[in-house]
């Protein structure tokens, strides 16, 4: 809300000028009206210091407008970017957000983190790492790692990791 204390100020002060003005008119005395003078000019720098934070405060909100405005349209860009996608399930217990299809004005198909895509962000996930049994992706912004096991052929022995990767969330 605009403080409007400054514009008072400043009404204040140039009215007690002009009062101050009509007084030195019937001054005679040159002491008595360089005394009002000085007065006057007192007044006038106040009413001026006051005009001075007025225009800085309006200022400052001029800039918080702009600020919002361009935050108000990067939100719905996003907003718009992300009808794009879909939350899909992409393994057991797995899920991003998948361009849907007849909508990829020219991507090839992908998806994006499903937490940076909470967080108002476009980070896609790379495949990072990928086996006869495992996939491994991992989100470009926020470095999630996301194993997906494929489905092992019946007999088959179950999948090792390095144990450096044993410490990623494994799914």
């Amino acid at each position: 809300m605009v403080d409007i204390s400054a514009f008072a100020s400043a009404l204040t002060s140039f009215k007690t000028a002009k009062d101050i003005a009509e007084s030195m008119i019937g001054l005679r005395d040159a002491q008595a009206f360089q005394a009002k003078l000085l007065e006057f000019q007192s007044k006038l720098i106040d009413a001026n210091n006051a005009v001075f934070a007025a225009h800085d405060e309006r200022a400052a909100l001029l800039e918080r407008i702009r600020k919002l405005e361009e935050e108000m349209t990067r939100l719905k860009a996003w907003d718009a970017e992300k009808q794009r996608y879909q939350l899909t399930e992409i393994g057991p217990g797995v899920v991003a957000f998948v361009l849907k299809e007849g909508i990829s004005q020219g991507e090839p198909p992908h998806q994006i983190c499903a937490n940076c895509c909470a967080n108002g962000k476009k980070s896609y996930l790379q495949r990072h790492l990928s086996g006869p049994s495992l996939d491994r992706l991992k989100c470009n912004t926020c470095a999630e790692a996301i194993d997906i096991n494929r489905p092992r052929p019946p007999g088959a022995a179950p999948p090792t990791l390095p144990l450096s990767s044993r410490t990623k969330r494994r799914i």
